[in-house]
């Protein structure tokens, strides 16, 4: 009965702990936004100070910035949109239909995710600097789904390997076509893993920054490279750094807690089976 306690005290304090790690970086960066260029940079910090909110409105002015978050919002939103449609497709297939090569496929796949992007990113700028479309969105989401998609197809596999064919076959039966035995039974019950491969797809986008950088100059610039920006010369403007940092982050941590309870379960359910 003692060791039974004494292990949960033990989880308990090891779960603060990590949870105060993971949480603090966060409110550190929200409470130096809140703060002026001299209050951010005195040693030993100020932790009661009277919040403003200047840096926001900085940051908020700056040109580019909004530009930049509506480029990042678009890219990343059709990105995960065309990664959620073909990694779906081929996710089925390889799940439920047998056929030579699979394995290779996936494998394949998994490969593409070995190389790093910077080896990647000169034959790439190369050849869209070729066909004329430098500094446009459409070279920026080719090469996000080229990164996101070998992970949706991974993760989707899965969740289709958890699901019982016989639920589609019994559909069928009963004389509904592949098509709607797929997307009436099947897709409801992977609502939490389309929540999870999604979180996971739109945050790789969302905060990819070499090839926006050596893609983009001016007018299909994301937030990633405009936060850069922060960073001169002559110095770093610390507050507005960390106000940038916090806009860029809400739409993920928002989008997070909203889908927490089916990510939690897609993660879960991937792991059951295959």
């Amino acid at each position: 009965m003692k060791s039974s306690l004494w292990t949960k005290a033990a989880l308990t304090i090891l779960t603060a702990v990590a949870g105060t790690l993971t949480v603090f970086p966060v409110l550190w960066m929200i409470m130096v936004s809140l703060k002026t260029q001299n209050t951010a940079l005195r040693f030993p910090p100020d932790y009661l100070f009277i919040p403003v909110f200047d840096a926001y409105s900085a940051v908020l002015a700056k040109t580019g910035f909004i530009t930049g978050l509506m480029n990042s919002l678009i890219i990343s939103i059709i990105t995960l949109v065309l990664c959620l449609g073909f990694g779906l497709l081929a996710a089925y297939s390889i799940s439920r239909f047998k056929f030579r090569g699979a394995q290779a496929v996936l494998f394949g796949m998994l490969m593409t995710r070995i190389f790093p992007p910077v080896a990647l990113i000169t034959p790439y700028f190369l050849n869209v600097q070729w066909l004329g479309m430098q500094d446009t969105m459409p070279p920026l989401i080719v090469a996000y789904m080229a990164l996101n998609l070998p992970l949706a197809v991974w993760m989707l596999k899965g969740y289709f390997d958890a699901i019982p064919e016989e639920l589609e076959q019994c559909a069928m039966v009963d004389g509904a076509t592949r098509w709607q035995a797929v997307t009436k039974v099947t897709l409801p019950l992977m609502g939490p893993g389309l929540a999870a491969t999604s979180v996971f797809v739109f945050v790789g986008s969302w905060n990819e920054f070499l090839f926006a950088l050596t893609l983009t100059s001016r007018q299909s610039r994301t937030l990633p490279t405009v936060v850069a920006e922060f960073v001169g010369d002559t110095g770093i403007e610390w507050p507005q750094i960390m106000a940038a940092s916090t806009i860029a982050l809400a739409p993920v941590l928002i989008a997070t807690f909203i889908l927490q309870r089916h990510i939690a379960g897609g993660m879960t359910a991937g792991a059951v089976k295959g």
